[in-house]
């Protein structure tokens, strides 16, 4: 189908009658350990917009329970929200909030999802992908207790139909559980997510990862430190992915002209959205960069949204979303399940998910309804 700009489902703005917010918890099925912090439950706020029709979309602000991976974090999630964000959005006027992209990106997916399931549109066909397209899937790995560990939960996602796996890594954790899982598997398609846990005293240790025939290294240094990435990429056989550092179009366009990186994590909710999602996966193209959908922990909302935009021509690399089950024993939304390695982007209208009624008051902590 024909599109406008990215995102856009080819019918007039309108405004919702209600904003509904709710803090959902779900317990992880095991604990995400990463360079900024440890995640046990999954504690985001979910967004319904309702339109004058009837029709509800929805919205997932996939932020963390502490201002570690970005400066957003739940709890100031649900005031921004509640204060700022939905008002605007029933008001039909800008917000004037200042950075808050995760929360501004789920009002902004609800009122496209409502907007979509208004006139039977799919979300992936109206951004000119492909419904139902198998998007291939890694496991995301976190730091573990040993190297033993990490090969038993390794073997474990290979079994359970993974076909490439990335290794969360930090100082001290880092060539020794590579080097391991590369030797129990010499062909796997392998790579690393540092989360930016580097510094400039660390290029030689990262360089040595080469000898490991990474698939890329995610993130090593903070996100603002470009120069450094850039330093890197010079120096390393290994493509060096960023993610915390790709907040905008905008940035892209300096990534680039540093040679910062050589592949892209695309994460609508971390860019404010999924129409700068899209310019980022167009500009990956444009540029010749990889790319990649990266993961949340997000519920079956955010996983389904984020799916539309991984079906995009240059989203070429495998999405780190994954499966429901491996990290919710119920989830909020039908179950995503890998199938031969890959994940199916939802058919029906709209992200085309929804909410079950029953699984998502048992996990809602908080409720708001506002209206105009």
């Amino acid at each position: 189908m024909a599109r406008g700009a990215p995102g856009d489902p080819g019918v007039p703005p309108v405004l919702p009658v209600t904003v509904e917010l709710r803090r959902v918890r779900l317990p992880l099925v095991r604990p995400m350990v990463a360079a900024h912090g440890v995640e046990r439950d999954r504690d985001v706020v979910l967004v319904a917009a309702t339109l004058a029709d009837g029709s509800v979309g929805w919205g997932e602000c996939s932020t963390l329970g502490r201002p570690t991976y970005t400066g957003e974090w739940t709890e100031a999630a649900w005031w921004v929200l509640r204060d700022e964000l939905a008002p605007a959005a029933l008001a039909g006027r800008a917000s004037g909030v200042v950075g808050h992209p995760m929360a501004s990106a789920s009002v902004s997916t609800a009122v496209l999802d409502a907007r979509l399931r208004s006139v039977s549109v799919n979300l992936a066909a109206s951004l000119g992908a492909e419904p139902g397209r198998a998007v291939p899937s890694t496991a995301v790995s976190g730091v573990q207790p040993s190297v033993d560990d990490l090969l038993r939960g390794v073997a474990a996602d290979l079994a359970a139909g993974h076909r490439s796996v990335k290794c969360k890594i930090r100082p001290g954790w880092d060539v020794e559980p590579l080097a391991a899982v590369r030797s129990a598997w010499p062909d796997l398609a392998l790579a690393a997510d540092a989360n930016g846990a580097y510094a400039r005293d660390d290029l030689d240790r990262l360089v040595s990862l080469d000898r490991l025939g990474l698939l890329y290294l995610e993130q090593p240094f903070a996100p603002d430190q470009l120069l450094l990435s850039a330093e890197l990429v010079r120096s390393a056989g290994t493509p060096v992915a960023l993610d915390e550092s790709v907040t905008s179009a905008a940035t892209v366009d300096v990534v680039v002209a540093l040679g910062a990186a050589g592949v892209l994590s695309i994460k609508p909710a971390r860019l404010g959205g999924i129409a700068e999602a899209v310019r980022v996966a167009e500009l990956a193209v444009a540029h010749g960069l990889g790319a990649f959908v990266g993961g949340m922990l997000e519920t079956g909302v955010g996983r389904a949204a984020a799916l539309a935009v991984a079906a995009l021509p240059g989203c070429d690399l495998p999405t780190d979303l994954g499966p429901s089950s491996r990290y919710f024993t119920d989830d909020v939304t039908e179950r995503f399940a890998l199938d031969d390695g890959t994940l199916a982007v939802p058919t029906g209208p709209g992200i085309g998910v929804a909410p079950d009624a029953d699984r998502l008051d048992a996990a809602t902590v908080d409720h708001l309804v506002l209206t105009r």
